[in-house]
């Protein structure tokens, strides 16, 4: 069969099976097994399903092909969960209680616990934030963590320095790269936000008045970019705001000002014009937070400050509860994941969660 089509139609009818079916799939012969498990078919899954935090800390999937609808819980051993960290071709990067990071494929519950570090700053008196993602030149997936020390130094920047360790998922090691050209403690420990083969956070510049910039980890050249802000934003404050991605596009969200909330997005990743602000007006009484993925027609699924789940119109501007499970969702965190079969165990060295 695979003779009769061209690879790249293939391809593109495969890649709208559920994960479940491509596994059958990958058995019918060893051609197939080796399309469907390459990274070109993999980065043709687009369909976004969310993976939550609930207030008891247990993990949850849904599916966003409706709007509304039922979550399932990962059987994942019992963790006091605090951190959807990120995710990559279906691999998703959680950190619990204990600060241990696990790294898990929701569709099919393989999973590893990360190693700590051997050089990783002693808590407490430190601080971390970790980002995940793909790096293509290698086909290997990468943790990036930032941890420092406070200085609590009002006359310098917060941090003197800021130790960068990458985590090589494929060879199971770390290494600890030169420091962060940039001050990274900001009032809130983000994770880093994948897009374009680099993990993005909110920084600060060491140059006088300390500018505020987004600073982006190319994953390839494991080395520090800065990416192009909205130019009407204020550079000496958005490191206050927040960065996430919201349909494949670096997104940064602006929840502190009077006015309601900005939610800007890059439509084309480093250009500066293309960055599109969508405006929540104030008077909805709800304190969005984060958005997590596009439902329905165009639709914006919103962590909101309360921890429950809304759906915003942007056409109409108005919200709703979004419902799961038949009443309104209510989660602590969360992140979106395509459902792959790729597997989280490159090494036997790496340790299975406990």
């Amino acid at each position: 069969m695979t003779s009769q089509f061209p690879q790249e139609i293939l391809i593109e009818i495969l890649s709208r099976l559920p994960a479940k079916s491509v596994g059958k799939c990958r058995c019918v012969s060893k051609p197939w097994k080796d399309l469907l498990s390459s990274h070109e078919f993999i980065s043709k899954t687009h369909q976004e399903n969310l993976i939550l935090i609930s207030p008891s800390h247990s993990i949850h999937t849904i599916s966003t092909i409706q709007v509304d609808g039922f979550s399932r819980t990962l059987e994942l051993l019992p963790h006091t969960w605090v951190t959807v960290v990120g995710s990559s071709n279906g691999l998703v990067l959680l950190v619990n209680e204990e600060e241990e990071k696990i790294l898990v494929n929701p569709v099919t519950l393989q999973k590893v616990q990360v190693p700590d570090s051997p050089v990783a700053l002693y808590k407490p008196g430190s601080f971390s934030m970790h980002g995940f993602g793909y790096d293509s030149s290698s086909d290997d997936y990468k943790i990036v963590t930032l941890s420092h020390f406070d200085t609590d130094n009002e006359y310098e920047p917060d941090c003197a320095d800021t130790f960068v360790d990458v985590y090589s998922v494929r060879r199971g090691v770390w290494k600890r790269l030169d420091s962060s050209p940039y001050d990274h403690a900001v009032p809130e420990l983000a994770s880093g936000a994948f897009v374009n083969g680099a993990i993005h956070w909110l920084a600060s510049s060491r140059e006088p008045g300390y500018r505020s910039v987004i600073a982006a980890f190319d994953m390839v050249r494991e080395a520090f970019d800065e990416i192009p802000a909205p130019s009407s934003v204020d550079v000496t404050r958005f490191v206050f705001h927040k960065l996430v991605v919201l349909g494949g596009c670096l997104c940064m969200v602006d929840s502190i000002g009077g006015d309601g909330t900005d939610v800007w997005i890059m439509k084309e990743y480093g250009v500066v014009d293309s960055w599109t602000k969508i405006n929540i007006n104030g008077d909805s009484g709800l304190d969005v937070v984060k958005p997590l993925c596009y439902v329905g027609d165009g639709e914006v699924v919103f962590l909101t400050e309360d921890e429950s789940l809304v759906v915003y119109d942007p056409k109409s501007g108005t919200f709703r509860d979004m419902i799961v499970d038949g009443v309104p969702a209510n989660f602590l965190d969360g992140g979106i994941f395509v459902e792959s079969l790729v597997s989280p165990v490159f090494k036997r060295s790496c340790l299975r969660a406990a």
